[in-house]
């Protein structure tokens, strides 16, 4: 087979059986054979957990597990050579965004769970150093186990990859809940197959390559966040202390319009530095907006919701007196909203998962699997869900906006969701979940259409998710339409630089090289 010069674009079509078979037979050799997983030898796991049984579109091909730097080095040369499209995951845990389907059907998934080392934890300057096989769980292991006074942000799942998390600007709850900025220095595999460190590790042996995010010219980590212009193959990431007393509580309140002064106060100590970290407030609507039949019914989702028209999970973290002075400020605030209650609940900072609430583990920043739980526990083995994800002003017009229109599309599509806001100092993230029976196509066909509809009406207020689904990615990149799509022809340019060819990652984030987005968009 000839090779595929650095400048042919790869269409991103499904290879034909003959090409199929002899990609699995070079990785198997550039590899060994337990590193090509096809859909006799585990592929499975390569999906979309949620796509439904008659599913169409994001299939994967294969799967290829390389277990060091020069692997994915070599994979990505090798790819290249024999003209197929690669799709990059870690744990593929993000579910409810597609897990590890790529956007384009036929695409061989490089999967780096075997790339799980802790390189190093540095105690004294407080980060990590990782491969982007290393979980939330693993990283809390290690900690624990040699009593390292480190503490590490988790989000509501701890069962995926720390390092891709971060890329894909995920979000945790304590002081470093914006995982994203948390990340200092990067190892990176561009395209090509040529390796780059980013920032101070671009000095050789460079003491400082987690320490300062910054070099000298242009900081060029974000280009590997939501992209695909390189695999992240090592990342440090920056902790924070163990704090002498964790506070961690809800703040309670009954009525629907108690929303404005709520977050009116949350913005205002979140600015100030008295509430820290990512606040979370949930709504628990008084009355159904849709039934997603079965067990899928507001009656079922309020069981999982936590008490309250609204419900504001917080956390603080330091020294005891530190932390008894914020408690004593968010004490008087609170009490000058009519009937809102604060619970709250103080734990050693070195307190381990046995000594914890579960509803409180997250906050401690301990990994754990109680979300999920909770939901099989209600809506049984087939529960499937797809994240919706706009990001909007700090403002509680917007959170009644946004919580009538899920209800609205729940109720019009015949599914239920879940409405969440996650609190940074001057913007919302609305976290809501659009629950199905995964095992019924009719009803993940509905969740995909709603979430499109969610898009196209937030789009009409300026804003759009900071996330998607694969199955969404061109809908949401077509909504930063300023200057006629000037940042989606940045990303081409930047994509023809580094990937002339489009073979990494098609579509990621809806990023093409040119002439390569199947709809011509």
């Amino acid at each position: 087979m000839p090779a595929v010069p650095m400048t042919a674009v790869i269409a991103p079509i499904a290879p034909s059986p003959e090409t199929l078979s002899r990609t699995r037979e070079r990785f198997a050799a550039l590899l060994g054979a337990d590193a090509v997983l096809n859909a006799d030898t585990g592929l499975g796991v390569f999906h979309d957990p949620f796509e439904g049984p008659q599913a169409q579109g994001h299939q994967p091909s294969l799967a290829i597990q390389p277990a060091t730097v020069e692997q994915v080095q070599e994979a990505l040369r090798l790819a290249r050579e024999l003209g197929i499209h690669v799709w990059t995951s870690s744990m593929g845990r993000n579910f409810g965004y597609g897990g590890s389907a790529p956007v384009v059907d036929g695409g061989v998934v490089l999967n780096l769970r075997r790339m799980n080392r802790i390189l190093d934890i540095d105690e004294r300057n407080g980060f990590a150093a990782i491969e982007p096989g290393v979980t939330f769980a693993d990283l809390y292991a290690a900690l624990r186990k040699d009593d390292i006074p480190l503490m590490m942000s988790v989000p509501d799942l701890g069962w995926g990859s720390m390092t891709a998390n971060a890329l894909e600007h995920g979000i945790g709850y304590n002081v470093l809940g914006d995982h994203a900025s948390a990340l200092c220095g990067l190892e990176v595999v561009l395209p090509d197959g040529s390796l780059l460190h980013t920032g101070q590790g671009g000095i050789p042996d460079s003491p400082l390559w987690h320490c300062h995010r910054r070099g000298f010219g242009p900081a060029v980590d974000d280009l590997f966040k939501q992209s695909n212009l390189g695999i992240v193959t090592k990342a440090g990431v920056q902790l924070m202390p163990r704090p002498e007393v964790i506070m961690t509580g809800t703040i309670r309140c009954e009525g629907k319009e108690d929303v404005g002064p709520l977050l009116d106060m949350v913005r205002r100590l979140l600015q100030a530095g008295v509430l820290q970290g990512v606040p979370m407030l949930v709504s628990s609507p008084p009355s159904a907006t849709g039934d997603g039949g079965g067990a899928f019914t507001a009656e079922n989702l309020r069981k999982v919701l936590r008490p309250g028209r609204w419900n504001l999970r917080f956390g603080l973290y330091g020294h005891e007196a530190l932390v008894a002075s914020r408690r004593a400020i968010l004490e008087a605030e609170v009490a000058k909203i009519p009937g809102a209650v604060l619970e709250a609940r103080t734990y050693a900072g070195d307190s381990g998962p046995d000594e914890v609430e579960p509803r409180d583990l997250i906050a401690a920043g301990i990994p754990n699997q109680v979300l999920l739980e909770r939901l099989t526990g209600v809506f049984g083995k087939n529960f499937g869900h797809m994240d919706f994800s706009p990001v909007l002003p700090f403002d509680a017009a917007y959170a009644h906006r946004t919580e009538s229109l899920l209800g609205e599309t729940m109720a019009r599509f015949g599914l239920i969701g879940a409405f969440g806001l996650l609190c940074f100092p001057r913007s919302m993230v609305s976290a809501s979940l659009i629950m199905f029976d995964a095992s019924d196509q009719a009803r993940v066909d509905a969740a995909r259409v709603a979430v499109r509809h969610l898009c196209d009406e937030v789009a009409g207020w300026g804003c759009a998710p900071y996330r998607a689904h694969v199955a969404l990615v061109d809908h949401v990149q077509d909504k930063f339409a300023y200057n006629d799509g000037a940042m989606a022809r940045f990303y081409t340019r930047l994509k023809d630089a580094l990937d002339p060819a489009g073979m990494l990652a098609p579509g990621n984030h809806g990023i093409w090289a040119s002439g390569q987005r199947p709809d011509g968009g």
